[in-house]
């Protein structure tokens, strides 16, 4: 034991000397992405509590890629006060979402009975998709690299909601996100997620 007492301070001091000469990662100032996973889960809820038998299926998804950022310039500010609600990323603009999704439903393939094929999926509004903003990733503006995992939230994919989708329904997505880079920001690389099943159960 006195051993391991003895020599802990070198190892100790070895290990802060590799840790001060670690180089910092290079990555390119345009994001990449990857698909990592979807978290789903299931509900059944009851609209109207003086009718039980009523009742409406509902899942969320959390849909969850990699990146890796040269510079560390992503994510936007959620104070309507601050720059990032100004242009481009004013009210309108196409880099208004910096998340962006595109939602497709399994069909039956008319041209090949018997096979399925994926399609965009036809929102009663022209435009919708589930896109929205994540939070800055760093408290300033300092560029640095960047490397971890965002978590995006799909609260509401509702039965009622959306006729189309029904116990059983496939879909994917696929996932794209900007950085703030002005006048124009980048634009990340694709990906596409997993088949997701809906309504498969509640609880």
């Amino acid at each position: 034991m006195r051993y391991m007492l003895k020599y802990a301070p070198a190892g100790l001091l070895l290990l802060l000397a590799l840790s001060s000469c670690r180089k910092e990662p290079v990555y390119d100032a345009v994001p990449e992405i990857e698909f990592r996973r979807v978290e789903q889960y299931h509900f059944v809820d009851t609209p109207f509590p003086q009718r039980p038998d009523i009742t409406s299926l509902r899942d969320s998804l959390v849909l969850v890629i990699g990146f890796k950022d040269g510079d560390g310039n992503l994510g936007l500010s959620s104070s309507r006060d601050s720059e990032d609600f100004q242009p481009p990323f004013n009210e309108g603009s196409q880099y208004e979402q910096n998340f962006h999704t595109v939602m497709y439903i399994k069909v039956e393939d008319p041209n090949n009975p018997g096979n399925s094929r994926f399609e965009p999926y036809p929102f009663p509004v022209p435009g919708f998709q589930f896109s929205g903003r994540f939070q800055r990733l760093s408290a300033d503006d300092r560029p640095e690299p960047l490397e971890g995992e965002i978590k995006y939230s799909i609260n509401e994919i509702n039965a009622s909601e959306f006729p189309l989708l029904r116990p059983g329904t496939v879909i994917k997505f696929d996932i794209y996100i900007y950085d703030r880079t002005k006048p124009v920001p980048n634009r990340s690389n694709i990906v596409t997620t997993d088949e997701i099943t809906l309504f498969q159960s509640g609880g």
